[in-house]
């Protein structure tokens, strides 16, 4: 999906989850800045989509903290994942929808504390898809993805 700002594109990419949600099929979402990931949560939120949105305390304490505080509840801070498999599966809730930053989705701590087995990466969004270099998204996902049945890239590719 290819347009300027305010023609949809964000919209269309809740109304898929949306729908991916409402039938258990695992999805994950991810853009290169925080504030894209920050605007689709939102938008989920508004279609009461359950998710859970990994963001690093690097960037998110004492000084964009603000900007997450209408989905406060949905959010893990990478310090505060728990370290159990079990606690991991209890702080999801069973939610199948992930969303991250194209960095976070490289973090260690996503893959040592079992996340990608708990929410398999079969569905993968990618919003803002042409502001990342292909080279450092091939490079951060080759190992995590490997299960993947479908791609929605906003910006670069719809498949």
């Amino acid at each position: 999906m290819v347009g300027p700002p305010g023609t949809g594109k964000t919209t269309t990419i809740s109304v898929a989850v949306s729908h991916w949600a409402r039938n258990r099929l695992p999805v994950w979402i991810i853009a290169q800045s925080n504030v894209a990931v920050k605007n689709i949560a939102e938008s989920l939120a508004k279609r009461d989509v359950d998710f859970t949105l990994i963001v690093s305390k690097e960037f998110y304490v004492e000084w964009h903290e603000h900007i997450y505080e209408k989905i406060q509840e949905r959010i893990i801070r990478s310090d505060e994942m728990p370290e159990e498999p079990l606690d991991v599966q209890r702080r999801l809730g069973g939610c199948c929808v992930i969303l991250c930053t194209l960095s976070m989705l490289s973090n260690p701590v996503v893959e040592d504390r079992g996340i990608f087995e708990l929410v398999r990466p079969e569905r993968l969004v990618i919003d803002e898809a042409s502001q990342i270099n292909i080279s450092d998204f091939m490079v951060r996902s080759d190992c995590q993805l490997t299960g993947l049945k479908r791609l929605l890239a906003h910006t670069f590719r719809f498949w």
